[in-house]
């Protein structure tokens, strides 16, 4: 998994970093300074946008007054009177219209899907575990959101077309009331379809990795190896995949891991009556609680640097040269942990590597790259510096995992230096120690990113780990509701939707939309994009265009993709509440990642809800 944007401390995302903070840069600000500008800008917009709407039907002059009314009153009538119980009245009203409006049919859908899965789910990939858990969790969200859409954009409208809402506001309810209960009665809804989405999908996927293998023991082969005797032999090809099993002198023994899982075996019984029971299968879902470091990256002189950039378009990753210890090359990453003591880690430090290989040979590609990895000590006063080598071979898009054990060679080796303890030698007073990983081929690369190398500690819950993935779809369902009364409070059902969807799609697509606002996405805007498109031309070919109508064009597009790019920053950023990488590749949920989401869900949630009843209240006078 690769995590480009490093997720913050939550404190750091409230707050932002003093240093890094830029004024007219919203990307360098905390979330709670953007939240602030955010309400101060809506304070002076939604007013002024009420007495636009006003103005048309009864001038400027009672359109000022009725604004000022309506903003007086929600103060010191609206709010003080406001009642949970008629609330609660109005929620349980829109659970029954979203009933009555066949809202339940997306779960039909989604039981359907899982239902013919098998026939277009890739189940011979190298690892089901991701393929399932990546399907269900993006089926769940895409039905849950567009489920929400429909049910809260076209609710008050309706209820406007048909004059149904007037029996409602001639009665002493408020209009906070009315959006707030109709958003909460949606949310219910789509809250019990994803709990139960979520249930199925648990033993979907439990039902669909399950599977056997079986183990001959008379096909068991002896071998002897340094730590004593061993049976290896070859399980069943089941599930389209085998597995290679060693038994150990007492008995037991695992299967090699394939396809991203193991099995535990158990030899019982001796000769012609023995058998083999293998176990199901393990390590296929699970939620790995990693603890990461801070890399440098040293350069072939031994300078800090970014790494080598070996033609990627995508600069995530910089690339370190190979070459042999003690050669012309000092490429190397250094990553630095905090927190190590022998508490936390009583067996060693268990590492785990997703390093990139970029080969400017071919040489034998079912081979790996060689590297190695060395312990050092970060302490400048520390007697020993470094450990011995560590070799290991790292492939392309595999991840390697090796524990570094308590008792090191030296650097000088075990025969002249003896061994050194990884606590007593290595890890400095204050905790910390260093990592370091060089390829040792010549001509070949190691690619690194700040993720790609960390410590686990201790493994989270799968299903705990799963139901925060369903929370983060449960808080982007939240907001699409609340987004889609919002704006049904004063556009038609149809023109709410859009509304809403491109808000969606604002949020998922921010950073894209201030890249090619900012130029640094090619192609230029909407009117030239879609010019580009009719004629047939690439984002490299200059517009064969008269010169004035190509200003005219690159003025329109320039001052669109503003108005878009200042959105993406008022607007949530929905790829913040997407975790199911996460849960697809086995990383647990980061804690401080749900607390941001949680708390910007809430605040956004409130704000939305805020202004509907502004905008509802401001129609009611209207109408």
């Amino acid at each position: 998994m690769a995590l480009e944007r490093g997720i913050p401390n939550f404190w750091t995302w409230l707050v932002g970093d003093p240093i890094s903070q830029r004024l007219f840069q919203p990307d360098t600000w905390g979330f709670l300074w953007g939240t602030i500008a955010i309400c101060f800008l809506l304070l002076l917009v939604v007013p002024f946008l009420s007495f636009i709407v006003a103005s048309f039907r009864y001038g400027p002059s009672e359109a000022f007054y009725y604004v000022f009314r309506a903003l007086f009153s929600a103060v010191t009538d609206d709010l003080p009177r406001f009642s949970f119980r008629r609330t609660f009245a109005i929620a349980r009203l829109a659970i029954q219209e979203a009933i009555r409006n066949r809202i339940l049919i997306g779960f039909g859908i989604f039981v359907v899907l899982l239902l013919f899965a098998g026939l277009f789910l890739d189940v011979k990939n190298s690892n089901p575990a991701r393929v399932y858990l990546s399907f269900v969790l993006g089926t769940t969200n895409y039905l849950v959101l567009l489920m929400a859409l429909f049910a809260s954009t076209f609710s008050i409208p309706n209820d406007i077309k048909n004059r149904t809402i007037y029996t409602v506001v001639t009665k002493p309810i408020r209009a906070g009331e009315i959006v707030l209960g109709r958003t909460l009665g949606f949310v219910a809804v789509s809250t019990v379809m994803l709990l139960a989405m979520g249930l199925i999908s648990y033993f979907f996927v439990r039902r669909g990795l399950t599977h056997d293998h079986v183990v001959v023991a008379a096909d068991l082969v002896e071998e002897t190896t340094p730590d004593g005797n061993v049976r290896r032999g070859q399980t069943s090809f089941d599930s389209h995949h085998r597995h290679t099993v060693t038994i150990g002198e007492d008995g037991k023994g695992q299967t090699n891991v394939v396809n991203g899982h193991r099995h535990d075996v158990e030899l019982v019984g001796e000769g012609a009556s023995a058998t083999v029971q293998v176990g199901p299968p393990v390590e296929h879902l699970v939620a790995r609680a990693p603890t990461f470091g801070k890399l440098v990256i040293l350069d072939r002189d031994g300078k800090p640097g970014k790494g080598i950039n070996v033609g990627n378009e995508w600069e995530y990753r910089g690339f370190i040269e190979g070459g042999p210890a003690g050669g012309a090359s000092k490429a190397a990453a250094i990553w630095t942990f905090d927190g190590i003591t022998p508490e936390r880690y009583p067996n060693g430090l268990p590492l785990e590597m997703n390093l990139r290989v970029f080969r400017s040979y071919k040489g034998d590609i079912e081979q790996g790259i060689l590297g190695e990895i060395v312990v050092r000590n970060p302490d400048p006063a520390a007697p020993i510096k470094r450990s011995g080598p560590i070799l290991f071979e790292s492939k392309e898009y595999v991840s390697l995992q090796r524990l570094i054990p308590r008792e090191l060679n030296s650097e000088t080796g075990a025969g002249t230096g003896g061994k050194l303890d990884l606590f007593r030698d290595l890890v400095s007073p204050d905790g910390r120690v260093e990592v370091e990983i060089r390829c040792v081929e010549s001509a070949q690369y190691f690619g690194v990113a700040q993720a790609d190398v960390y410590l686990c500690s201790q493994d989270s819950t799968f299903e705990l780990n799963l139901a925060k993935a369903y929370l983060s779809i449960w808080l982007q369902m939240l907001l699409v509701t609340a987004f889609g009364v919002t704006f049904s409070t004063f556009l038609s059902g149809s023109v709410a939707m859009m509304a809403t969807l491109s808000a969606a799609v604002l949020g998922f697509f921010g950073q894209f939309v201030r890249g090619v606002a900012d130029g640094a996405v090619q192609g230029g805007g909407p009117l030239e994009s879609t010019l580009r498109m009719v004629t047939q031309q690439n984002v490299m070919v200059d517009l064969e265009l008269n010169s004035v109508v190509l200003q005219v064009m690159k003025f329109a597009d320039a001052a669109l993709m503003r108005f878009l790019q200042a959105a993406t920053y008022i607007l949530p950023d929905f790829t913040q509440f997407d975790t199911a990488k996460f849960v697809a590749d086995g990383f647990s949920i980061f804690p401080d990642l749900v607390a941001q989401q949680v708390v910007m869900a809430g605040v956004y949630f409130l704000v939305v809800t805020i202004v509907g009843y502004f905008c509802l209240k401001t129609r009611e006078i209207a109408a």
